[in-house]
């Protein structure tokens, strides 16, 4: 699965709340949150076969910014935000 491909025809749903995710296999696979925190709970939950994967963006002055890309299947300590922290 190509996340870039299955996240393309949901990027023009975002709304003007400050953080969005966008995940594929949810529905409705796009979803606006107040806080950073739960947008990363939305892409990096974990099944059993690892994260679920997604894209993350911060709405910003000039549009929306990508801040994450997850593959789908990534490893608690491999998510992008916890690798910034080691």
């Amino acid at each position: 699965m190509n996340i870039e491909t299955e996240c393309a025809p949901h990027r023009a749903k975002l709304k003007a709340e400050p953080f969005a995710s966008i995940v594929p296999d949810r529905r409705p696979p796009v979803k606006v949150h107040a806080g950073i925190g739960l947008a990363k709970l939305a892409v990096g939950y974990q099944t059993w076969g690892g994260a679920r994967g997604g894209e993350i963006y911060e709405r910003t002055a000039d549009g929306w910014q990508l801040l994450f890309r997850v593959e789908a299947g990534t490893q608690t300590d491999d998510l992008p935000w916890n690798k910034e922290e080691q």
